[in-house]
């Protein structure tokens, strides 16, 4: 680590390239791939959940307000598994991508 004096005496660290101070490329695009995957995974889960919850709402409404001519949804309605999904199965997919990436991140870091 170097220092620098400026100005008004007072000691000022600087980090060289040298040093390690900064990511190196491989890194930068590791780390820029896991938060492509974490938010695309955020997006999906958001969006499925959303959609999910939206045809469960309207199957309810439709219960509600014309009872004997709509029938209510039922439990194995395919709503009900997709917001299911989208709140175990995407968290699961997001964390064996995040696994799958360490693995090969650590398989190809220890490559000569």
């Amino acid at each position: 680590m170097d220092v620098v004096e400026s100005d008004r005496r007072t000691i000022v660290p600087v980090i060289s390239p040298e040093a390690g101070g900064d990511m190196s490329r491989t890194r930068r695009t590791f780390a820029r791939a896991l938060v492509v995957w974490t938010l695309f995974m955020l997006l999906t889960g958001v969006l499925l959940a959303a959609q999910a919850i939206s045809s469960l709402y309207d199957a309810q409404q439709a219960c509600f307000f014309n009872y004997p001519a709509v029938p209510c949804p039922p439990g194995d309605d395919p709503a009900v598994g997709r917001l299911t999904f989208a709140f175990f199965g995407v968290p699961l997919m997001w964390l064996i991508g995040i696994g799958v990436a360490a693995l090969v991140r650590a398989t190809h870091s220890r490559r000569p």
